[in-house]
C-alpha cells in the first residue's frame, strides 16, 4: 500500500478494519459490522501491516488478538478515529461554531451539585453542547472518549491541566427520630448509634472521631458506594452519616435530618476538574473552565 496523500499515513479504511477486528476479535465480526467480505477485511489489515512493516494482529483459530505493538498502535488509532468522528458530528450537527464537550463527573456531585447549575450554563452558552456522563472512580482521559472530568482525588494525574473545584467537607447527620433536638455527636456515640461509611472515604469516621476528641473507636458499619446512598440510609434512620452540605442541605432545612456538629471533617481528597493539556486550546473548553471557576468562587469562601 502506498500513500496517495503526500503524507506518511495509511488509508483510513485500513485503520477502521484494524480497530474493528481487534475490538470484535474476529474478521467475521468485523466484516459484518463494516458490510464487507471477510476477504476484503483481511486484505485491508494485510495492506496496513505491509505499510508499517510489523505484525499487528495474531491470527488464531476462531479469534484475532492484537500483538504488543498492535496494542500500542491501537491506542493512538482509537483516539484518532474518535477525534475524526467527533469533528464530523460537530460539522453535521451545526455545533462546530460553538463546540462540543464530553464531561465525566462523579455520580452524586453530578446529579445534586453540577446538573442544576448546568441549566444556567446552557442559557449563557447555547452554542456549546455539553454531554455529561457519570462514573464512579478515576477515569483515564488519555484513552477514554471524554474531553474532561471532575475527579475526586488527592492528586490530579500528571501532565494534565487541573483546577480544584471544591474540597469534600463532611458533617455528621442523622434522622431526628434517632436523637432529641440539640443532640451532639458525643450523644450519638454514647448511644452507640451505627456509623454509616462511604466507600470512597473509609478513613473519615476514625479520623473525625479523633479530631473531635472522642476516644470511642469507629465501629464498622454499612458501607455505601455513593453519597446519595449514604443520604438515603441516614434519612431512613439507619445511623449517623458523614455527608457534605451539598448533599444534605435541603433535607436539613426541611427538618428531615439534623446536624450533630458544626465542625467538618475535611477529606485529604478534593474534587478537581481535569483535562489533557492539549484540550485547553479548544474555545469551548476555555469557556467552560471560566464558567466553572465562577461556580467554584461561589462555593469556596475567600481566603
Amino acid at each position: 500500500m502506498k500513500s496517495t496523500t503526500g503524507r506518511h499515513l495509511p488509508a483510513l479504511t485500513n485503520l477502521v478494519a484494524l480497530e474493528t477486528t481487534a475490538r470484535l476479535g474476529s474478521v467475521t465480526g468485523a466484516s459484518e459490522e463494516l458490510c464487507l467480505t471477510q476477504g476484503a477485511v483481511s486484505k485491508q489489515i494485510t495492506e496496513l501491516e505491509d505499510f508499517l512493516g510489523v505484525r499487528l494482529l495474531n491470527r488464531r483459530k476462531g479469534a484475532m488478538a492484537a500483538t504488543p505493538i498492535g496494542e500500542e498502535y491501537l491506542k493512538t488509532v482509537r483516539k484518532a478515529l474518535a477525534m475524526l468522528e467527533e469533528a464530523t458530528r460537530e460539522v453535521q450537527s451545526g455545533w462546530a461554531a460553538g463546540g462540543r464537550l464530553n464531561l465525566s463527573v462523579p455520580v452524586s456531585l453530578g446529579n445534586i451539585w453540577l446538573l442544576p447549575r448546568l441549566l444556567r450554563f446552557a442559557k449563557e452558552q447555547p452554542q456549546i453542547q455539553l454531554n455529561v456522563t457519570t462514573k464512579v472512580g478515576p477515569i483515564d482521559l488519555e484513552n477514554a472518549q471524554q474531553d474532561a472530568a471532575i475527579m475526586y482525588c488527592s492528586d490530579p494525574p500528571p501532565q494534565h491541566y487541573s483546577m480544584k473545584v471544591m474540597p469534600l467537607e463532611l458533617f455528621p447527620v442523622c434522622a431526628p427520630e434517632l436523637l432529641p433536638a440539640g443532640a451532639t455527636l458525643a450523644t450519638a456515640t454514647k448511644k452507640r448509634l451505627p456509623l454509616l461509611h462511604q466507600m470512597a472515604a473509609l478513613e473519615a469516621w476514625p479520623s473525625y472521631l479523633k479530631q473531635q476528641g472522642i476516644r470511642q473507636p469507629a465501629r464498622d458499619g454499612p458501607r455505601y458506594g455513593l453519597l446519595t446512598m449514604g443520604l438515603q440510609a441516614a434519612l431512613g434512620g439507619m445511623g449517623v452519616a458523614l455527608l457534605p452540605d451539598y448533599v444534605t442541605g435541603e433535607d436539613i432545612r426541611a427538618g428531615r435530618l439534623i446536624r450533630l456538629s458544626s465542625t467538618a471533617y475535611v477529606s485529604p481528597k478534593s474534587y478537581y476538574f481535569v483535562c489533557l493539556e492539549e484540550k485547553l486550546a479548544h474555545p469551548a473548553m476555555h469557556t467552560f473552565i471560566a464558567w466553572l471557576r465562577e461556580q467554584r468562587s461561589e462555593e469556596m469562601p475567600a481566603a
